[in-house]
């Protein structure tokens, strides 16, 4: 498979606050040793431990892996993560892991450029319950611009299906002032169609438009998974 599909890379999603990282770290071996691809590891940040975030980059050091994506993850929720016989988190990740940039610089400050970091970003703009209102590319800004500033290597963004969103979305961050996103890698996300369900449902969770002649093509086969597959 990894032969035939040579993809660029392949990646490694983490569990909210470390919830699956045996099973991450265990897989990125697979893809990485046994297949041979490239492995790109999702790191979230809340709800994690300084030793937790640790003990993941040292795992990935001894695998071979240089890829991270930072991400903060669900908002903390005290010990709601924690396996069973785990002692309670102490006071050394609360302040110090909040957002993913906080993330990025504790990478950079302890392993300096033996990673290459990505960090997440949104077409589309980033919906939040904190603000549900403002889901708006510009108001994602300055936030972007802090985590490259601090050590991202390239954007991955959040899937979509609008194109003409992502083109001029693409076109801001280029042209933005700042200049940071000028030579940027800018890795669009994209997630094929499989499903009716799948995809609606997946879209509601993430926000992302459905351009009304997808959405009508769609509908016109929505019972049908293999006619759905070749829409898209």
């Amino acid at each position: 498979m990894s032969t035939a599909l040579r993809p660029l890379f392949v990646n490694v999603t983490w569990g909210a606050g470390g919830s699956t990282a045996t099973k991450s770290l265990e897989l990125a071996e697979i893809c990485q040793r046994q297949l041979g691809l490239t492995t790109c590891l999702h790191l979230t940040c809340t709800n994690m431990s300084r030793s937790l975030i640790d003990e993941a980059l040292e795992q990935a050091k001894v695998l071979g892996i240089r890829n991270i994506l930072a991400l903060r993850g669900d908002p903390p929720r005290s010990n709601e993560y924690r396996e069973e016989g785990m002692p309670p988190l102490d006071g050394d990740h609360e302040d110090e892991f909040v957002w993913a940039v906080d993330l990025v610089k504790y990478i950079k400050r302890q392993h300096g450029d033996y990673f290459c970091i990505g960090v997440a970003t949104y077409p589309e703009g980033h919906s939040d319950e904190s603000h549900p209102e403002k889901q708006d590319p510009a108001f994602d800004l300055p936030y972007l611009i802090e985590k490259t500033r601090a050590g991202a290597d390239f954007l991955m963004t959040q899937l979509f299906y609008d194109v003409k969103a992502y083109q001029e979305f693409e076109k801001m961050l280029r042209e933005d002032p700042s200049g940071v996103f000028k030579d940027i890698t800018i890795i669009p996300g994209l997630m094929p169609i499989q499903s009716y369900q799948i995809l609606r449902r997946t879209t509601k969770l993430s926000h992302a438009k459905l351009p009304p002649d997808i959405l009508s093509r769609l509908d016109a086969v929505k019972s049908d998974d293999e006619a759905v597959k070749r829409v898209g």
